[in-house]
């Protein structure tokens, strides 16, 4: 059986001065037992180094262990700091990545591996062990799932910029600076199905817990806490089209109680937590206070701003994909939160064996981990956390924005120093060392072999590292009798060599650099969100152009638009440029459909105007099916081929609708083909965005309103 732990040496264990001790004592007349008693040695071991130094004074004293040891010390170092690096970097390295770094390290610096290492071309499991043994600040976990937009949007730039709007806030009023006035709002979910809790059960079978349902029912719950340790009551939204008093038995007291058909928070509701928000903290011109929110839409309506300012509440918003660093919340409240609900629901199923929870029933959950969850000193300490209050600005170290440092790019306006007539000599002579990886690691040998010949060792030798991130030049190998010297890094350490690898020691920064991602594609994108004092007039004015420009764009368009064309016989069957086109309230098919900036949002309607050309193989179309009591149901198609049969016109594969508020399509997992006739395509779409990968199930946004059409789901 395999061993799954380091088992500790039981030999080896004594010092040199215990043996030398332990010598002279039998030296001076005392037995081989009794000096091994009294110096706490076996008494085999004691025997034996006794028998080697009459033969032999100057033999070690203690056993060389090392000879066998593939890496230093100070190599494994080098090592385990660019394990950590890559941890921290969000893009760690799995236990076989590891070994099969420690190999490359190897072999790129001529270190002598074992036998198993060069057939196999990893370094070994026992290896990788003894390895963690020796290093006990490394340990092997899981990982918690983030988004490459969290990761990349907690950068320097983004915190900057809203601590400093926060420090410009709090200097226009004393109450927010000592924490009395400074609030923070955010929505979290609680649904009818809890993530249950760890139990206590029989070895050797599976055991399941009681839920309401295989998904649960969303209720929206609104949290709002203050740096001074208070929790204001919150808000809730039930998923239904009217409230209803009794859905709040047992809420917190002072509970606003709101419905929306999904259960998500939006911009009407949003209107009346503002109110509700500036009821219980009695904000006013005279009374001001400063609200901190993420910058979702619903936060950002102009009549909750309006509502905001005209009440004296101030409204600070976070950077995007930032609010699990920067919103107090997010940072220290609301895992205790679904914590404590989660307990609840388990609770309340155990006193209702049978019994399913509903939304009815969620509020008197929310109200025991309500009041468990939101204490003064887990409010407090998650306001300090931030950075917030006590206000800090430097809380965040170089370590928290290191995984942004993956997309980090140079500013194209700032000037790149030129090189200098040697290094550019070199740099074109010989690749640089970032765009090495592992597959050429036998180019980077060869390049330092010269080097090596000539390097004298005095014991030491120089680590070469590319963390820093600048101008990489490799020396190219001289034709002459000198070796051209490599450049000296603002990073180069001195560690001590071993027998297997003298010279430059190459770290694996070198042969495999850090990730680092590419120059960004210059294209035409919307503005990125940001920090901003949303009740200060320029921004709130800028919210609200904004969004007077969307609504403008969302208009019916005229579908019997004509391009401008000379007088032709529309009767005759050729074609050219000039030819009067048509474009119907269907699409103009392709390649001639009008493009959404030039003119507003084509709005589809059942009223379907004749199709402008023949539909064709690879075409999207919208399909037009009646059942028997004369219900229309919308589906779209895409063509894929046209059979020689008389049942049918053509052959489509049907889509699914994947999302009714975006109304975005996608492929189901097996093909829905059948055949339709062409009098049931009443529109032909035009090409459409297709979002996703193969490892991800692309979906189908079309450039089309079909909203006002009735598609199945």
């Amino acid at each position: 059986m395999g061993r799954t732990k380091a088992v500790k040496r039981k030999i080896g264990g004594h010092s040199k001065d215990d043996m030398m001790q332990a010598l002279q004592l039998i030296k001076d007349g005392a037995s081989i037992r009794r000096a091994a008693k009294e110096c706490h040695l076996a008494y085999p071991t004691l025997r034996r180094y006794a028998k080697k130094i009459q033969s032999d004074e100057n033999t070690n004293l203690v056993p060389n262990y090392e000879v066998n040891a593939v890496f230093s010390q100070d190599q494994e170092l080098v090592l385990k700091d660019y394990i950590k690096q890559c941890a921290l970097m969000f893009y760690g390295l799995g236990a076989k990545e590891v070994r099969q770094v420690a190999y490359q390290m190897a072999k790129t610096n001529k270190i002598k591996t074992p036998i198993s290492w060069e057939a196999n071309g990893i370094a070994g499991k026992d290896w990788l062990r003894s390895f963690r043994a020796r290093h006990q600040d490394l340990s092997l976990k899981k990982p918690e799932p983030c988004s490459l937009a969290r990761a990349t949007a907690f950068n320097r730039d983004n915190v900057e910029k809203f601590f400093s709007n926060l420090k410009e806030v709090m200097q226009r009023h004393h109450s927010f600076g000592n924490g009395m006035r400074v609030y923070n709002l955010d929505e979290t979910s609680t649904t009818t199905v809890q993530k249950p809790q760890k139990v206590l059960a029989p070895k050797g079978f599976n055991v399941c817990k009681i839920t309401s349902g295989e998904r649960g029912v969303l209720i929206t719950t609104c949290a709002i806490i203050s740096a001074s340790g208070q929790a204001l009551p919150p808000a809730m939204v039930f998923p239904r089209k009217n409230f209803k008093t009794h859905m709040l038995h047992g809420a917190p007291p002072g509970t606003l109680g709101l419905a929306a058909p999904s259960g998500w928070m939006n911009v009407d509701l949003f209107v009346d937590v503002m109110k509700h928000f500036v009821k219980h903290t009695s904000s006013s011109k005279d009374n001001p206070s400063l609200l901190i929110l993420d910058n979702h839409e619903s936060h950002l309506s102009i009549q909750a701003l309006d509502l905001a300012k005209n009440s004296g509440v101030t409204v600070l918003t976070l950077p995007p994909h930032t609010t699990a660093k920067l919103q107090p919340l997010d940072v220290g409240l609301n895992a205790p939160f679904k914590c404590f609900y989660n307990a609840a629901v388990d609770s309340w199923l155990l006193r209702n064996p049978g019994q399913m929870l509903t939304i009815y029933h969620v509020a008197e959950c929310v109200g025991q981990a309500y009041l468990k969850s939101m204490t003064p000193v887990n409010i407090t300490n998650a306001f300090r956390k931030c950075g917030i209050h006590p206000f800090d600005d430097s809380i965040f170290t170089d370590v928290d924005f290191l995984p942004s440092s993956v997309t980090d790019r140079p500013d194209p306006e700032l000037t790149i120093s030129e090189p200098t007539e040697e290094q550019d000599s070199r740099a074109c002579a010989s690749p640089s060392l970032l765009e090495m990886t592992q597959d050429n690691s036998e180019i980077i040998l060869s390049l330092f072999e010269a080097q090596e010949k000539t390097l004298k060792h005095d014991g030491n030798c120089s680590v070469i590292d590319t963390a820093p991130q600048k101008p990489l030049y490799v020396p190219s190998i001289a034709t002459s009798d000198t070796v051209a010297q490599p450049q000296k890094y603002d990073n180069q350490l001195d560690i001590p060599s071993t027998s297997r690898g003298q010279g430059t020691f190459i770290s694996p920064s070198v042969f495999r650099p850090p990730i680092k991602a590419g120059p960004r594609k210059i294209k035409k994108r919307r503005k990125l969100g940001r920090s901003m004092i949303a009740t200060d007039t320029p921004e709130k004015n800028e919210i609200e152009n904004k969004k007077k420009a969307c609504t403008k764009n969302v208009k019916k368009r005229d579908i019997f638009k004509e391009k401008k064309t000379t007088s032709i016989d529309c009767d005759s069957t050729s074609t050219t440029d000039e030819e009067i086109f048509v474009a119907s309230g269907s699409s103009s098919g392709g390649e001639d459909f009008i493009s959404d900036e030039e003119e507003g949002e084509i709005i589809l309607t059942e009223n379907f105007l004749p199709l402008p050309r023949e539909p064709k193989v690879g075409d999207y179309v919208i399909i037009l099916l009646e059942t028997e009591k004369k219900n229309k149901l919308f589906y779209i198609a895409r063509i894929i081929e046209e059979p020689d049969q008389d049942d049918c016109d053509y052959y489509v594969s049907f889509l699914k609708l994947k999302s009714k508020v975006y109304h975005k399509f996608s492929e189901p997992l097996e093909p829905d083909c059948a055949g339709v006739r062409k009098i049931d395509i009443k529109y032909i779409l035009p090409k459409p965005k297709v979002d996703g990968s193969s490892r991800r199930q692309a979906t189908f946004k079309f450039p089309v309103n079909i909203s006002l059409l009735k598609f199945t789901y």
